[in-house]
């Protein structure tokens, strides 16, 4: 088995664990029953919102460092965090302690572009595709397992949701194990680079006083290898970003990933407060989140195809209107086919946009580079939305989703419009082209 493979495998394997968490399906139900002294209220404004805001405070931190670490360490934290977050949950109680655990998730999501970029450290360029695909799928595979798993256990009676918690607790546990066999990262990306650590030239006079002091060598490598990553951060960013379509596609990467996630953050006390009423409510939260994952996968797939025949802006507009729909019609079936609908059109955005970006960066290594700042532009968009929506404006459970589904409207038109206006130029430089 080529050496490729069997760190793919390895990574792949560390994902799958890392995303069976059967206890998120039922996270708020979890967190409003009998466990807790909480209210919806302290949950929408109190509680949710500390994992927004560390969640793109950490992500800074994270970035910068993953690299310069060597992506292992990051990994190796990332599941520690999430061993963290999870015992927290199940062995306090207050309010207090709620909010740390929010805190902890913050640090384990942040911690996840190490897992995502880890592979092109690893790999050679011309498997990139590949390689993203497969991280990707296990990804997905450990969440649908998830959903599927919660909803046959609570449905059957043989958890409740506070147990739930100790399979992704268990599963922790395994991811963090797992992670130590990963093999090393010799060289970074920007840090620690293979050309820099053979090519850097030294006077004899500098070598004769470095005997002398290698701490000071030790300092002087140190300083230049930080302005030499600084440098080439800044040179592929500026050489991506300056290009007309990644800056086009990567805005509706961010703008679609802080849509969608601020609606899958919330979404639970949505169908919370529309099966208020009913006494004993039915609840397949975890079988929704299975359905959306493996129609999600689906939407992928079919993103990776389309071609030039793909049009976002459709696409923005069916998510708000099935936002809409989900929210205006008082059945949390109805919600549940709004909730769907829109998660598996976002992984088909998503996938799509990953695809035209990748098709315009001319320097393999800015690869992992781009799509962690179009993450973290898309959670500091998400960050506001919070910000605004739920601590500013202070707006009912209902009223955020309607103005999530007019986002959706308005990301439609404005994509739409940008859509016509490069339409209009290209014609009118044939025209001109045509005349001479």
């Amino acid at each position: 088995m080529e050496n490729w493979i069997k760190i793919t495998l390895v990574l792949c394997l560390f994902g799958t664990l890392r995303e069976i968490r059967p206890s998120e399906p039922f996270v708020t139900e979890f967190l409003l029953g009998e466990w807790r002294n909480i209210t919806e209220d302290q949950l929408n404004r109190e509680v949710y919102p500390v994992g927004t805001y560390s969640y793109l405070a950490l992500l800074v931190l994270i970035f910068l460092i993953t690299d310069f670490l060597r992506f292992k360490p990051v990994i190796i934290l990332s599941g520690l965090s999430g061993i963290s977050v999870y015992a927290v949950l199940l062995w306090t109680s207050s309010i207090e302690w709620l909010q740390v655990s929010q805190f902890l998730y913050g640090l384990y999501m942040a911690t996840e572009v190490a897992y995502l970029t880890y592979i092109y450290a690893k790999v050679d360029s011309a498997k990139y595709p590949l390689v993203s695909s497969c991280t990707r799928i296990a990804a997905l595979t450990g969440r649908f397992l998830s959903g599927a798993s919660s909803q046959l256990l609570t449905h059957y009676g043989l958890m409740n949701y506070r147990d739930l918690n100790y399979i992704t607790f268990a599963a922790q546990i395994l991811a963090t194990f797992w992670a130590f066999w990963l093999p090393p990262v010799p060289y970074g990306i920007y840090f620690h680079r293979r050309s820099v650590a053979t090519t850097i030239q030294i006077d004899v006079g500098t070598m004769n006083m470095e005997k002398q002091n290698p701490q000071h060598s030790e300092k002087r490598s140190f300083r230049k290898d930080i302005t030499d990553a600084a440098y080439l951060i800044a040179r592929h960013a500026r050489s991506a970003y300056t290009r007309p379509k990644v800056l086009a596609w990567s805005a509706l990467y961010a703008a679609a990933m802080a849509l969608f996630v601020q609606a899958q953050t919330y979404v639970q006390l949505l169908w919370n407060q529309i099966q208020k009423d009913d006494e004993a409510p039915v609840v397949y939260n975890g079988a929704v989140e299975a359905v959306q994952t493996l129609l999600g996968a689906l939407g992928a797939l079919a993103a990776a195809h389309c071609g030039r025949a793909a049009l976002p802006a459709p696409v923005a507009a069916v998510q708000g209107a099935a936002v809409f729909a989900g929210t205006y019609v008082p059945d949390v079936f109805a919600s549940y086919a709004g909730y769907v609908v829109m998660g598996l059109l976002y992984h088909y955005t998503i996938t799509l946009a990953s695809a035209k970006i990748a098709g315009q960066l001319s320097d393999d290594s800015c690869f992992g580079l781009i799509f962690g700042i179009n993450t973290l532009l898309g959670t500091g968009l998400q960050s506001l939305l919070t910000l605004i929506l739920i601590q500013t404006l202070t707006l009912p459970i209902t009223a955020q989703y309607f103005t999530l589904s007019g986002l959706f409207l308005v990301l439609a038109s404005i994509w739409m419009l940008g859509w016509i206006v490069n339409v209009c130029k290209q014609t009118k430089s044939i025209n001109v082209t045509n005349q001479y």
